[in-house]
Formats: C-alpha cells, structure tokens, sequence
C-alpha cells in the first residue's frame, strides 16, 4: 500500500528533508516476500531477540536499521501522547486533526479516489468513541496530489503531515490491522525540525522486535512491523531468498540509504521460493554465506 503514494515535487521533498524522512520514499517498492519472512519468523528466539542460526546467533541491529533505511537512531524516544483531553492542549483528537492536518475524517462526508473519482468511500476514526486512529486510505485519498507547487507553506506543511503519518502506518510502524494508524505521532509532527531529531529507527527497531516476538506464538496469524527491514536485512547478512541485481545499477546509489538497491525496477530476476526451500537454505548455512560488519 505504501507504494500507492509517490512524491516527485521539490518542495515537498524538501520538507521531508526537514523532517529527516525523506530517504524513506526510494524504499516503498521492494517486493515483500512472505515465504521468507515465515521461515526468519520460525527461528526467532523472544527470550534472546535473536535468529538462531546454524552459524550461530543474528539479530537486527541500530546499525542495520540506519544503513538499510536511513534514519536517525539516536536521540529521544518516538512516543507520542496517548490520551487528549482536558488539561491537555487538544480536547479531542479530531481537534488535533483539524488543527494539524486542516481537517479530519467525518462519517457523513463522501470521499472520492484521487485518481479514479468514481471509486467512493466513507470514512471513521477508529477506536470505538476515544476516535485515537485514522484510517491510512483517508489520508491518501484527502492529501495525495500529483503536485504540491501551488499550496501554500501551512497547506503543504498539513500535507507532508499526512504523509509521514501514512509512511509510519503502513511501511514504518504498522499494525496488524492494516488499515489505520494511532494518532500519537501526529502530535510529534507539528515541528517537522523537531521530528527530525528523533530517534525513528529506534522505534522501527523495538516495533519489528515486539512483532516478532507475537509472531512466533501459535495463535498469531498476521505479523506488523517493518517488514521490509527484515527481508532486506536477510537478503544483505544471509543472502537467502537474495533476488538478482541488474548490473550495471539503472541509476546510482550514492547518498541513498542501502535499501534503496532493492527496489523493483533495479531487481532483474526474484527466486521463485516456498516456505520450505527458504528453510534448507537457512539450514545449510555456512559460515562463509554470513556477511556481517
């Protein structure tokens, strides 16, 4: 889904820059590889955050996370308030939305596709009647434009808002619904400067870990978190289910985050796996298949 919205206007890349977020639009087409994520999945240990492996132990580091996406991972946490109200700035989330995003989902109110208008929807906050959620294809379907040059900077400001928020649901920080995002971080987002110095790849990280703990549980059917951090990282240190490159690279890397490398169109050949093959791969791993720094 995070694909589903590209962003090519310099202005707007330049507030993304502002926020410190903007590398994060090279990596939204990688192609996820389900079968591989369950046999990673089958050899995470919860009580040691590691992938027990024949050559021993790996996990996802800081360092993975900074290489691979390209985002900070020092500084303060990223939590945001969860509960507005009295005595808080807010009094409702919806206020927040309005005053953030200059508007916020309403029941009663058709909304179109911004690209095939006869496609329509309604829309609700989520979370029974605390309304803490935000559906992601309202956030698309309310902000996306082909071009941002003609709004003015608190117009474009609300808009690279609903876009970050957007990137954190269904790339960065998603849950298993799938389908809405927490308002907590909106909060975060009114000072893009500020936003930018934290630590966004901490929480990327300890998300992907607490979702690979849930994971391995029996009764655990779907799994959250960056997946695409975990696929690429398999595909750098393991080289399991690793797909071809074109070579010579389309275009150059330089600056971008590793990650970047393995976007569909730079990807000539993606093995054909099964959940088992990815399991013999792993198995007969050997010491000399392992890339580490």
């Amino acid at each position: 889904m995070a694909n589903e919205w590209q962003v090519r206007c310099p202005r707007f890349i330049d507030a993304l820059e502002h926020a410190g977020i903007a590398c994060i639009r090279h990596l939204q087409f990688i192609r996820l590889d389900h079968h591989l994520i369950t046999a990673l999945v089958e050899r995470w240990c919860p009580q040691t955050n590691t992938f027990h492996l024949p050559v021993g132990e790996m996990t996802i580091t800081l360092q993975d996370v900074q290489i691979i996406l390209g985002v900070r991972t020092d500084g303060p946490a990223l939590v945001g308030p969860i509960a507005i109200g009295l005595g808080h700035r807010w009094l409702s989330w919806p206020d927040c939305c309005d005053e953030l995003l200059g508007s916020h989902p309403e029941e009663d109110v058709v909304y179109h596709h911004p690209s095939e208008q006869n496609q329509t929807s309604n829309f609700r906050m989520g979370s029974a009647q605390a309304r803490t959620c935000i559906p992601l294809r309202w956030l698309r379907w309310t902000f996306y434009r082909e071009s941002y040059m003609d709004l003015t900077m608190n117009d474009l400001l609300r808009h690279v808002r609903a876009y970050i928020l957007y990137m954190l649901g269904c790339f960065l920080l998603p849950d298993t619904s799938g389908s809405h995002m927490h308002l907590q971080y909106l909060p975060l987002l009114e000072d893009l400067g500020e936003f930018s110095q934290y630590s966004l790849g901490g929480s990327i990280l300890a998300h992907l870990y607490r979702e690979l703990k849930e994971a391995t549980k029996p009764t655990r059917v779907y799994m959250a978190g960056c997946l695409h951090l975990l696929q690429v990282w398999a595909w750098e240190r393991l080289h399991v289910g690793r797909p071809t490159l074109h070579v010579p690279f389309p275009r150059d890397i330089t600056g971008k985050p590793l990650g970047y490398r393995w976007n569909e169109e730079r990807v000539r050949e993606v093995p054909i796996g099964n959940v088992r093959m990815y399991r013999d791969e792993i198995d007969g791993l050997q010491q000399s298949q392992v890339f580490v720094l």
